[in-house]
């Protein structure tokens, strides 16, 4: 890890202060000389240090005053950078997961709980350009969400999709058709194929499924 530059963001500075000397500590006994660590505490300074230097890994905090860790992956990915983001959460849940894996800059998604250990292994990891993170912790975190009752939107087509948040926000069959330039008709086939496609019965199991899957403070830790 010498000569690597690590992004610590977190808002709260006890737990930078605590995660910064605990790395520190690790590669100056390990590897005698380990990674410029520096620090963010939100959304906005950490994305101003990303547009200013060459970062090789962020550890990121999935929740922030500000904003979402995913927010700091995304922006890395649209921007193309090389950076590999490490993702912290005080709790797992598959929504989490699965938008940290769509960024495309996510490398590991673990629990704070787990330990320095832990997450030493997967800066190192991102580090050299591998990842913690694939396909097969996405199709699971999707079956747990199917499980628990939650909407699984890639089994929906864009347009399903668009029709279905229509629905949860409250538009009318026909409110839908004005505002997707269709006939009343052709809602009301597109809604009973997406009711086949969920298994479900009509439009407030699909209301309730769209609101559980639409990311909010709650739904991200």
């Amino acid at each position: 890890m010498v000569g690597r530059t690590v992004l610590l963001v977190d808002d709260h500075e006890t737990v930078r202060m605590g995660v910064g000397a605990a790395l520190r500590q690790h590669w100056d006994s390990e590897t005698h000389g380990g990674p410029r660590i520096i620090e963010a505490d939100s959304v906005r300074s950490a994305l101003q240090h990303l547009g200013e230097t060459e970062v090789d890994v962020a550890i990121v905090d999935l929740r922030l005053g500000d904003g979402s860790g995913i927010q700091i992956a995304q922006a890395v990915s649209d921007n193309r950078l090389e950076t590999r983001c490490v993702v912290l959460t005080s709790l797992k849940s598959p929504r989490a997961l699965i938008k940290c894996f769509e960024t495309g800059a996510v490398a590991a998604f673990i629990e704070k709980a787990d330990g320095i250990k832990n997450l030493i292994e997967a800066v190192e990891v991102a580090a050299n350009g591998y990842s913690m993170l694939d396909a097969r912790d996405v199709a699971a975190a999707r079956q747990q969400l199917i499980d628990e009752g939650g909407l699984d939107r890639s089994l929906l087509t864009e347009k399903e999709n668009r029709f279905a948040d229509l629905v949860a926000d409250g538009f009318s069959d026909q409110e839908i058709a004005d505002q997707m330039y269709v006939a009343s008709t052709t809602v009301r086939n597109v809604l009973s194929r997406i009711y086949k496609k969920l298994d479900i019965e009509g439009r407030n199991r699909l209301s309730a499924m769209v609101w559980q899957d639409r990311p909010d403070g709650s739904a991200l830790d």
